[in-house]
């Protein structure tokens, strides 16, 4: 019981929906190396060229049947089932007509499989029937899921182009990461050299470029503040902040809370975004 409801879950991950242009893919079978591209109409389902993630919402719909049986038939409500089945079919059909490249990733033999297994009435068939469904979807998300969350989820980090407070001026990204990343080693590296002045420099510019950072995560992720540049990671700045103006300041006392820094902002974003823009061909 809990395997088929782990399948119904993992059937129908989301597929995510903010707007750039997939690449063209001709039909291929899931699982091929070819698979891993976006077929050209699905574009056709997203925005910009739909107000909604038509293709998302439709995954959706089919979720919610999908699991409705599921429920159903471990509340031991057979009519309910089979009439929750019955919404599921239309859907799974309407759903493989949405991107002609993907027909056959919707096989209708263990769909009526299942239907065959409700109106029996046998419990444990029902839920095999339902894992061997989960199956074709897991199937399918495996090779595909990937590939269209990178199209239609993240944007092109190559346009992206912060404002560096330090010179006023848009820049870009790639190097406005390069700025971030030097000032953030100057610390510690003038530090060790005895350089107090000019590690203090470096690390007024860090925080001023955090902050110019923060405000560009922002415009992706409007009115949300994420962990990556959040408060906690600003408390961690001041930490550093306050060693660095003491009399006695020492690159020992610094350098494990701008490590801490690295680690919890600067490397956790990167293993969340750094990914999908090299895969995108937008991380250069």
């Amino acid at each position: 019981m809990k395997l088929a409801f782990a399948l119904a879950v993992l059937a129908f991950a989301p597929l995510a929906c903010t707007p750039t242009e997939p690449k063209a893919a001709s039909p291929t079978p899931a699982g091929s190396r070819a698979s891993m591209e976006v077929p050209e109409s699905l574009a056709a389902l997203y925005p910009p060229r739909t107000k909604e993630p038509a293709y998302l919402f439709a995954m959706l719909r089919l979720d919610a049947a999908f699991t409705g049986i599921v429920t159903d038939t471990s509340e031991g409500d057979r009519d309910g089932a089979r009439a929750t089945f019955r919404d599921f079919q239309a859907q799974y059909a309407a759903a493989a007509a949405l991107v002609p490249e993907w027909t056959d990733r919707f096989p209708a033999e263990s769909v009526d499989a299942l239907g065959t297994a409700l109106e029996g009435g046998n419990v444990p068939a029902v839920m095999a029937a339902i894992d061997r469904v989960g199956q074709s979807c897991h199937s399918c998300h495996a090779t595909s899921l990937v590939p269209v969350q990178q199209k239609f989820r993240w944007g092109n980090f190559a346009a992206v182009r912060p404002r560096d407070p330090l010179v006023g001026k848009d820049v870009d990204f790639r190097m406005y990461k390069h700025l971030l990343s030097a000032n953030l080693n100057g610390v510690t590296h003038n530090l060790r050299q005895g350089q107090v002045a000019n590690a203090r420099k470096q690390f007024q510019e860090l925080s001023a470029r955090f902050q110019g950072l923060r405000s560009t995560c922002l415009e992706c992720h409007p009115g949300r503040d994420r962990h990556f540049v959040d408060r906690d990671m600003e408390a961690l700045l001041e930490k550093a902040g306050d060693a660095l103006s003491s009399d006695r300041v020492t690159a020992e006392e610094v350098a494990p809370l701008l490590q801490r820094f690295g680690q919890e902002s600067c490397a956790g974003c990167h293993l969340v975004h750094v990914p999908a823009a090299m895969a995108a061909g937008s991380g250069r």
